[in-house]
């Protein structure tokens, strides 16, 4: 898509270490980035309009949802236990959006193109959108109405419907994936040709063909990259690490968990393209990509962590039943953990064989960056 010549991105977090969001930026000359959250967090007074917009996507949620959440069930095996858990914090936060919108109009009367990073931000862009005629180029990032949180019954159709509107009113919807891609073409009813999949592969291509030399030694470690947040089986690792005495070395985004802490992890720079190559460079390395099932987002992810991985050539270990031990397995690109088997991950690493399975990452890398593998 050509850049406007006035572009506005919308964030609701900090994005020094959002790779996707950043490499957004990178398309468009000169942008203006609005924190939607900061924004929406100043606005003031009562918005009927605001309230209104939440009561018909909630009548929208109940006429959609059957169909929904029969769709997730017959694809997905998904099940929600509570009818209403977690709805009214769905619907704080599209009011909050609304008023966020409205303390923005303003200043962002003249701008030809919207890029919103995520759910909330779309409900900005979208209301924005409609004021200034300006292009909305919509980027979900995960499945936003199905993430790591309480997924009720209508809640999660509460979310499904207002990101429903959203894709309605957007030139352009970037998801993460193919299957995801699938997804919501069926859910959203998305036309093939306003998706478009953006992998997470934003890393600087410090890989090219025979410039990552083979490990010096045969020491092992276990990498991680990312958020010390729930749902990332830090503690399984903790306990495998501890158990077969491998060390861990660990470049979180964000707070340090305890879990690292206790575990006496080895905590990397933030900035950690560097240390990571030289940590490839001296040990028989993998990646940890594990996630527990408690979210349809985590069940379809191709996480950062994972490209990070091909881009320094190193097997990755992904949870079982998830779309990623799906291309792990079909690509030879390291191991699947079910809760129980770490002790044949072990065996892998210090196996003979793991020589091959670096170079299975190594070719699947050029085989992506060819555009000959699609996933």
């Amino acid at each position: 898509m050509k850049a406007s010549p006035r572009t506005a991105v919308l964030i609701g977090e900090d994005i020094a270490c959002d790779r996707r969001v950043l490499t957004s930026l990178a398309e468009y000359p000169v942008p203006e980035v609005v924190d939607v959250v900061k924004e929406a967090a100043a606005a003031t007074g009562f918005s009927f309009h605001a309230y209104w917009r939440a009561a018909g996507a909630l009548f929208s949620a109940l006429l959609r949802g059957r169909r929904l959440w029969s769709l997730l069930g017959r694809q997905y095996g998904l099940g929600s236990q509570e009818i209403a858990g977690g709805l009214s914090v769905s619907l704080r936060s599209f009011v909050r959006a609304q008023q966020g919108a409205r303390r923005l109009r303003g200043r962002l009367e003249s701008v030809r193109l919207i890029h919103a990073h995520d759910l909330f931000c779309g409900v900005v862009g979208l209301e924005l959108s409609k004021r200034s005629g300006a292009a909305l180029v919509y980027d979900a990032h995960e499945i936003e109405f199905h993430r790591n949180r309480r997924n009720s019954w209508l809640r999660t159709a509460f979310d499904a419907a207002v990101e429903r509107s959203v894709i309605s009113g957007a030139c352009e919807v970037r998801v993460v994936n193919e299957p995801i891609a699938g997804l919501y073409a069926r859910i959203h009813d998305v036309p093939p040709g306003r998706l478009r999949v953006v992998l997470n592969d934003h890393f600087v291509q410090c890989w090219q063909k025979g410039s990552i030399a083979e490990p010096a030694r045969d020491a092992l470690a276990v990498v991680y990259v990312g958020g010390g947040v729930r749902g990332r089986q830090l503690e399984r690792l903790a306990a495998e690490a501890n158990r077969f005495r491998i060390p861990v070395h660990a470049f979180f985004i964000g707070e340090v968990p305890e879990v690292a802490r206790a575990g006496g992890w080895m905590l990397g720079a933030r900035d950690y393209e560097g240390e990571l190559r030289s940590l490839v460079a001296a040990c028989r390395c993998v990646m940890w990509c594990c996630v527990d099932d408690v979210c349809l987002s985590y069940r379809l992810a191709l996480p950062n962590k994972f490209f990070q991985a091909l881009a320094v050539g190193i097997p990755v270990v992904a949870a079982a039943d998830t779309y990623l031990a799906e291309v792990v397995q079909a690509y030879d690109l390291g191991f699947t953990y079910d809760g129980r088997n770490f002790a044949a991950i072990v065996d892998g690493l210090r196996s003979p064989g793991f020589a091959d399975l670096v170079g299975s990452v190594r070719r699947f890398r050029l085989a992506l960056s060819a555009g000959s593998v699609r996933i």
